[in-house]
């Protein structure tokens, strides 16, 4: 006597139910992948924004070299630093302002100076034009991601007075 088998009746109901699922399903995998890929390498860029400003201004505060701004922009733009393999240092907006005090430079309505002269405290601004990578299937607009840093130039510390 041949057995039906009772375990499953209606297999023949069943067929392709996986590949229905899965079709469905990987929409929202994939679409959650991409959402993670863009949200690291937002941190990424941010952490590599934090990195660039606090070396470069490290280098051009300890120089004795007059020129500031002109050292920190080459510190930026130098090849060498590993995170230039993924970023164009080129996409970077850098500024520079000098101020007299901490009363200027903590006054909202002063914005800084580009002349260094009798001004030994230094705001460096780095900012970056981020584009998201899949900005196109998903609408998503630029980001501007932007760092400063306040500091007291070195060989500039007999000039400031507190």
């Amino acid at each position: 006597m041949k057995r039906k088998n009772s375990q499953y009746p209606n297999k023949k109901m069943q067929s392709g139910v996986v590949a229905i699922e899965f079709a469905l399903g990987s929409i929202f995998l994939f679409y959650a992948m991409f959402v993670w890929v863009e949200t690291c390498f937002m941190g990424f860029i941010s952490s590599t924004l934090d990195y660039s400003i606090s070396e470069a201004s490290r280098t051009a505060r300890t120089s004795s070299n007059a020129d500031y701004e002109s050292i920190f922009r080459a510190e930026l733009e130098n090849r060498a630093n590993i995170w230039t393999n993924f970023i164009d240092p080129d996409d970077f907006t850098v500024t520079v302002k000098y101020f007299s005090s901490f009363d200027d430079a903590s006054n909202k309505d002063i914005t800084g100076v580009d002349d260094r002269d009798e001004n030994p405290i230094a705001l460096y601004r780095l900012s970056f034009e981020y584009s998201p990578i899949f900005s196109r299937p998903f609408n998503l607009e630029n980001v501007t991601m932007s760092r400063e840093v306040f500091s007291i130039q070195e060989y500039e510390r007999d000039k400031f007075s507190q």
